[in-house]
């Protein structure tokens, strides 16, 4: 994809393929301000706010969830566990109609929130924090009650430190779901100017033919974030996912 970002649409197209270009070019990025009918910018920034307002929901809500299951003995525990760990296997597909409808009664139709509330918890955010959770010795907790720590403050300023790679590692999968959703926004999004990025490129075409070249340099685009998000997270997601996994 990268190598063929730098093709015009006779290389990207010709048989047989070659891997590299014969003339390197970068028109397909500087092209990409001549399609006025796409604002690329402001896709890029509708993507941004949908997945920083929904990784966030989902770190705090997984985090308080995954805790509450690992920590605290309740009344069929085990079996709200199961039955949230459960949802996993049930295809979005499934539920998008009276998820659509749902959204639309709410009047979050083309909106920021019908893209961000369906996507404020996930079942494996949750299994993943009570996963690691559970490694925490029951020791310390109590300890921390018998010292006079209130629940929040144990929770806070003694657990969430210490399942940071946990959350390293959840931000990083749950960045990356939201960063790259396109059946969900293609449904909920309507007008231009709420498109994300993913949803832009779907649509992206010109007047008589698709421009190959350039669909592949946004492409290229919509990595970057990505990339970045992992290359500062890397260490921490692979210990999270390590400790995660042990337990």
């Amino acid at each position: 994809m990268v190598v063929s970002s730098f093709k015009p649409t006779s290389e990207v197209l010709a048989i047989p393929v070659n891997i590299l270009p014969k003339n390197w070019q970068i028109d397909a990025y500087t092209n990409l301000s001549n399609y006025t009918e796409y604002d690329f910018t402001r896709y890029f920034i509708n993507s941004f706010v949908v997945t920083f307002i929904a990784v966030l929901l989902a770190v705090i809500l997984c985090t308080t969830a995954g805790y509450g299951f690992a920590k605290y003995k309740f009344k069929y525990n085990n079996l709200i566990f199961i039955i949230v760990l459960s949802t996993i296997m049930i295809p979005f597909q499934a539920i998008v109609v009276p998820l659509f409808i749902l959204m639309k009664d709410l009047g979050l139709q083309d909106s920021y929130l019908g893209l961000i509330i369906p996507e404020s918890l996930t079942a494996f955010g949750v299994f993943l924090m009570r996963q690691f959770f559970y490694s925490i010795p029951d020791e310390i907790i109590e300890s921390a009650r018998i010292d006079g720590a209130s629940e929040f403050r144990i929770f806070w300023n003694i657990s969430v430190p210490m399942a940071k790679t946990a959350i390293f590692a959840l931000i990083i999968f749950h960045s990356q779901w939201v960063w790259n959703l396109l059946l969900w926004p293609l449904i909920i999004i309507s007008s231009p100017e709420m498109r994300t990025i993913p949803q832009a490129i779907a649509l992206f075409s010109g007047v008589y033919f698709t421009p190959y070249p350039e669909q592949l340099a946004i492409s290229v685009l919509a990595c970057l974030p990505l990339l970045v998000i992992f290359m500062f997270l890397s260490k921490n997601f692979v210990k999270g996912i390590t400790l995660t996994g042990l337990k």
